[in-house]
């Protein structure tokens, strides 16, 4: 199965480059920073956890769950409005719809209207200065007048994915990752993709009122060696940074190359393992 929500970072197209490190058995996969779910759903394990600190993520996860032709249904109905509009009305319209999301309750409609929003931006990106804000048009959409989210193949992955998440042993969080590496066992399987600290001027929020410095850094490290002393295996990727391979200098670090279509160039980075 692939992903069913656009999100920054989603390691998709870098499946291929690291998938082979998976180890070949495990009890329960854990993902502590789900995200989009890109290698969770590539998997498709039979005991799982997953979580993320971003609410909205979570609040899909459950209803796709819960009831993915609701979703189905909202995504149609914005479609056959949102498709007739010039692009200029396009984007007013979205503006408009994403700064609701600031006051709307966590349920069907906000995880629908949140999915649909992060098709249509560029980027994905909505949050701006911890607030929901439209800045303009997926190229897809503005370029291309391609609508890929809005297409039977989309909402066909949506129902397998729901099928799997009801139909195999698995709980979801929306809890901070250390409370779920607590439950990691001998024999599980932790993959960690957390926020990246690069080392760079700009910096963006995955997160309302997110705060990232080394000092997270140096969490993880403990963290991961609790992790080591439970034997529990873990694959993490990361920014190929000096401090990060200073930090985790004890452990098996590979790398991989990624396109950035933030900064439209290629980049470095690593997969680290502790087996």
């Amino acid at each position: 199965m692939k992903t069913f929500i656009k999100l920054m970072g989603n390691k998709s197209k870098h499946l291929n480059k690291f998938i082979q490190y998976v180890p070949n058995e495990y009890n329960t996969y854990i993902e502590p920073f789900v995200g989009s779910g890109a290698l969770f759903l590539k998997l498709e394990p039979e005991k799982w956890i997953i979580n993320d600190l971003n609410k909205d993520l979570i609040n899909i996860w459950k209803c796709v769950k819960k009831d993915p032709e609701e979703i189905i249904s909202n995504f149609k109905d914005f479609g056959k409005k949102f498709k007739r509009m010039s692009n200029e009305n396009k984007v007013k319209y979205c503006r408009d719809v994403t700064n609701k999301l600031n006051d709307m309750s966590y349920d069907i409609d906000r995880a629908s209207t949140y999915m649909l929003m992060k098709c249509c931006a560029y980027m994905g990106n909505i949050l701006h200065n911890d607030n929901f804000y439209f800045r303009g048009l997926d190229k897809h959409i503005y370029i291309q007048n391609n609508y890929p989210f809005l297409k039977d193949t989309n909402y066909e992955n949506i129902r397998h994915v729901s099928y799997f998440l009801n139909n195999t042993k698995g709980k979801i969080y929306n809890k901070d990752y250390k409370y779920i590496l607590e439950k990691a066992k001998d024999g599980d399987f932790v993959f960690l993709d957390p926020p990246y600290i690069e080392e760079h001027n700009y910096r963006f929020n995955y997160n309302k009122g997110e705060s990232l410095n080394n000092d997270f850094l140096q969490e993880l490290l403990k963290e991961v060696k609790k992790l080591d002393k439970r034997n529990v295996k873990w694959m993490m990727t990361q920014a190929d940074t000096k401090e990060i391979k200073r930090l985790f200098k004890e452990y098996k670090i590979k790398k991989f190359e990624v396109y950035r279509g933030f900064t439209n160039s290629y980049t470095n980075e690593l997969v680290i393992m502790n087996y």
